[in-house]
């Protein structure tokens, strides 16, 4: 009996690992404000946090990846005083997760947030948020980059204009 449990407990954490890095998205969304009105973005700058603990050369790529997806939406990036100002904050947290009888899994989530911000009426409105399992190869982060920002996009409540 002992022996098929060993298999079984075997088997599973193959098949967790098997699965990769899931990421779940958490949105919000001020329903009074028209999207449709905007049509020039601004970025914020990183939180101080961001900065020391993340390269410039992530910050850089994050940013890139947004813009692309915000510009697809019809906003036009603006050095400042833009419809919208963009704030994206990276957040990184220990986790736990339990799997079969007894296990735990211990390892690193990092959330990347967006926040949108009426710079006319400085009200919030949008708001979302992708977290999941630190990639810790910079290579494989970068990769899935674009995949992930267009996920939290999916979530903005004006469709991506249709490529030519």
């Amino acid at each position: 009996m002992s022996r098929n449990i060993i298999l079984l407990c075997i088997l599973s954490m193959v098949l967790l690992s098997a699965c990769g890095p899931s990421v779940s998205l958490y949105s919000d969304i001020d329903d009074s404000a028209n999207f449709d009105q905007y049509t020039t973005y601004n970025f914020m700058d990183f939180s101080e946090g961001n900065l020391k603990t993340i390269t410039g050369m992530e910050l850089e790529r994050i940013l890139v990846a947004f813009a692309k997806e915000i510009e697809t939406r019809g906003l036009n990036f603006a050095e400042v005083d833009g419809d919208v100002s963009v704030k994206i904050t990276i957040y990184h947290r220990q986790a736990a997760d339990a799997y079969g009888y007894s296990g735990v899994y211990h390892h690193l989530e990092r959330a990347i947030s967006v926040d949108m911000y009426d710079n006319l009426s400085m009200k919030h409105i949008w708001h979302c948020a992708a977290v999941g399992e630190l990639e810790y190869d910079p290579e494989q982060r970068a990769a899935g980059l674009s995949e992930l920002v267009a996920r939290i996009f999916e979530r903005y409540p004006v469709e991506a204009a249709e490529e030519i």
